[in-house]
């Protein structure tokens, strides 16, 4: 009897507790103290975004006053835009914790870009939300509309991606197994490469996305090769050659591959001193001392480290370093030679 006294004043102690603590932690929310934020815009109009405009440039501004909502607890500002003043198919512009924001020419036209695939006039219709604490909670306040009328320009992203098909590479075919998907260069965004055979005369493409509706034979600077009647990019003369594509500077260039070794196992670490012979489509190269093999291919457009474009043997196929870190070291013996089939992605070190 006296086990059972304990046991029902420990827990009538517990209720008591839990009971304390629920009260103490419950937020109570009184509408007389909110206070709803005044949305001011201060931005041009009219104007239009070229391709000589400088995105970088503030064009203007919003702010607003400082929500209250009677409790300790920051508010999450939310900017919505959207064409329709209904805001039927709004997307969130940007999200802040503070009560200002400049505008640059870059972040209006990214806003067109949600809405639109090309350069054209446009009115974007933007609106201040906010809410209690930054998991945007109720109550909420929406504020009136704003407006900026302009002309967008339309920028076609960066690929992350890039394929290659022809006569020669998969048959017209982007799904063939012959297809070709470039290698991006490190830490350059839209810039790809490949190193292959190619047969003078036949024409081939590429596309970001393995499309006809994307597929391009030139850019705005095209070195090295010619256009046929259908567009399609031709070599003047078969061999091996170096596909560099970037994107970003609209620059095709395509050379006769140059390959080089670098490293101790070549002589030292100085680019372009140590190049392969490339020979009926192969490239190799002799080590002149034990230590690890080290290989990239080089291109007149390119403005990277030769890192940015290497590649090396596992296991007797080609394997490139792409956007990752260092490969895994391949040591060799001085004297041996490195043997290099970008045609079927294989290689030798005997």
């Amino acid at each position: 009897m006296k086990k059972l006294n304990i046991f029902l004043i420990i827990s009538l102690c517990l209720f008591g507790f839990y009971s304390c603590d629920d009260d103490s932690n419950r937020i109570t929310l009184n509408e007389n103290d909110f206070v709803a934020p005044v949305f001011t815009q201060e931005v041009t109009q009219g104007f239009e975004i070229t391709e000589d405009t400088d995105l970088t440039e503030v064009i203007g501004s919003w702010s607003w006053t400082k929500s209250e909502f009677g409790v300790q607890s920051p508010s999450r500002y939310e900017i919505e835009v959207d064409t329709l003043e209904s805001f039927e198919t709004f997307k969130v512009f940007t999200a802040t914790a503070g009560t200002s924001i400049e505008l640059t020419y870059k972040e209006l036209n990214n806003a067109a870009m949600m809405f639109v695939k090309e350069s054209r006039e446009i009115k974007l219709y933007f609106r201040l939300k906010t809410s209690l604490g930054t998991a945007g909670a109720d109550p909420v306040f929406i504020s009136d509309t704003k407006s900026v009328a302009f002309t967008c320009l339309y920028i076609l992203p960066l690929p992350t991606e890039l394929y290659m098909t022809g006569a020669d590479f998969g048959g017209w075919n982007w799904d063939a197994e012959g297809a070709v998907k470039l290698i991006p260069v490190n830490g350059v965004a839209g810039a790809f490469w490949t190193i292959n055979y190619f047969t003078g005369g036949n024409g081939f493409k590429w596309s970001p996305d393995r499309d006809w509706g994307t597929a391009f034979g030139k850019q705005d600077t095209s070195i090295g090769f010619t256009n046929d009647g259908d567009g399609n990019a031709v070599v003047p003369a078969d061999g091996l050659y170096m596909v560099y594509i970037d994107m970003a500077e609209k620059k095709i260039a395509i050379e006769p591959a140059k390959i080089y070794g670098i490293g101790d196992a070549f002589g030292g670490w100085s680019e372009g001193q140590y190049p392969f012979t490339v020979t009926d489509g192969k490239a190799t190269i002799t080590t002149t001392a034990a230590n690890n093999v080290r290989m990239y291919a080089a291109s007149s457009i390119a403005t990277s480290d030769w890192w940015t474009r290497e590649f090396n043997i596992f296991n007797g196929k080609i394997e490139y370093r792409g956007t990752g870190g260092d490969q895994a070291a391949v040591p060799v013996a001085a004297g041996a030679v490195v043997t290099l089939d970008f045609k079927t992605g294989t290689g030798t070190i005997q």
